[in-house]
């Protein structure tokens, strides 16, 4: 009996449900197309007025949509009436992460090809629309205007509204109500998108005999992950200047050489996890994982035979200039502190410890100090 129960339903759910369900989203993404001419129109030439019949139209064939929202707070602000209850709708249905997709999702040169393979998850509004546009700037327009005291909840939604970074640039309205509570609202985007890092410091060796590389200046670029996550991923490179270094005895094809390196590159990254995060400051202590690349001084010539390309060209062989490297790999422990900056942009300074056997390879012959401390300065922007 269960059995031919869950069948019916299944049934009754491809032939009635299912079908009703696409019909309503044809529904929708009609009417969308009819209708977001009319309200960028109207909302182009300041016709108010004529907007909220056309989202009360949209609404009951789409139900509550991210713009749709967006546009209503929009107009009771300019009306000057309370639109504390529209903005808590809007927070409180996460559609201010869904605006932060959005524009995310506009941002990236393929958002054409998003758009057509996920309408029904942008409300069938396409990316990059004049409408965004406009939105964008009537809320700046209505953040720099004299004539309208918005409290802080306006002030916080319409920056989102505007795509601006910085709502601690705006001065504050000195007679504004105060909320009793703000709600959080999702407006800095340099959190959420790929952070690019440069950074300057020293290393130095930690201890021990054996210091063939001394204190010596580094600088690198990275890229970080999203700081929305609780998990943060680095890659990159850095280099160090090996100013202040010995000479190290190295085999070379059989024989002894005495060699001084001038630099030392890294290539890999970093896993971190965060610890403290109030936006404001943000603590990560990560794990380190790379390979060293250490200039000899040494370069070889190499022969290569002639090839033809696929397209049928030959190209001569010859002999080719090559470095010779000490390659080696690299660990290490790290913590990093992060401090906002006005602009919503990072500044931060690591301190970490660094393993690298740099004397593991039997081509060097010179025992090598492995245990290193590192403390850098660094932007995310």
């Amino acid at each position: 009996m269960m059995i031919r129960q869950f069948i019916f339903a299944v049934f009754a759910f491809i032939y009635f449900l299912a079908p009703q369900k696409t019909q309503a989203q044809e529904t929708c993404e009609k009417h969308t197309a009819e209708i977001l001419p009319l309200i960028t129109g109207a909302l182009n030439n300041n016709e108010f007025d004529k907007i909220a019949p056309l989202l009360n139209t949209l609404q009951a064939s789409c139900g509550v949509t991210e713009f749709g929202q967006r546009l209503r707070i929009l107009l009771l602000i300019i009306d000057k009436k309370d639109s504390g209850t529209e903005i808590e709708r809007y927070i409180g249905n996460q559609l201010d992460k869904t605006f932060v997709q959005r524009l995310d999702a506009a941002d990236r040169g393929d958002f054409a090809q998003q758009y057509e393979q996920n309408k029904s998850i942008y409300n069938f509004f396409p990316l990059r629309h004049p409408l965004d546009n406009l939105i964008k700037i009537r809320a700046r327009a209505l953040l720099s205007s004299t004539n309208y005291s918005l409290n802080d909840r306006e002030r916080d939604i319409l920056h989102l509204f505007a795509d601006t970074d910085s709502p601690e640039d705006e001065p504050a309205p000195q007679n504004t109500e105060q909320p009793k509570s703000r709600p959080q609202v999702y407006g800095n985007r340099s959190r959420s998108k790929l952070g690019y890092v440069p950074l300057i410091g020293v290393m130095s060796p930690l201890g021990g005999a054996n210091k063939i590389f001394g204190t010596n200046f580094m600088f690198g670029f990275m890229l970080m992950s999203s700081l929305e996550r609780k998990f943060i991923f680095e890659g990159g490179f850095n280099v160090r200047i090996n100013a202040n270094d010995k000479n190290i005895a190295y085999n070379y094809e059989g024989s002894d050489v005495t060699i001084n390196s001038s630099a030392t590159g890294f290539i890999g990254g970093s896993v971190g996890y965060k610890i403290f995060d109030n936006e404001k400051c943000i603590l990560i202590p990560k794990g380190i994982l790379g390979i060293d690349i250490t200039d000899t001084g040494i370069t070889e010539s190499v022969y290569s035979d002639g090839y033809y390309d696929p397209d049928g060209y030959y190209y001569d062989g010859g002999y080719n200039d090559r470095m010779v490297t000490i390659n080696n790999v690299h660990l290490g422990l790290g913590f990093s502190s992060l401090i906002q900056m006005k602009n919503k942009k990072y500044v931060g300074i690591e301190v970490a410890y660094h393993y690298a056997p740099y004397d593991a390879s039997s081509k060097v012959l010179t025992p090598i100090q492995s245990n290193y401390g590192t403390a850098a300065f660094f932007f995310r922007f």
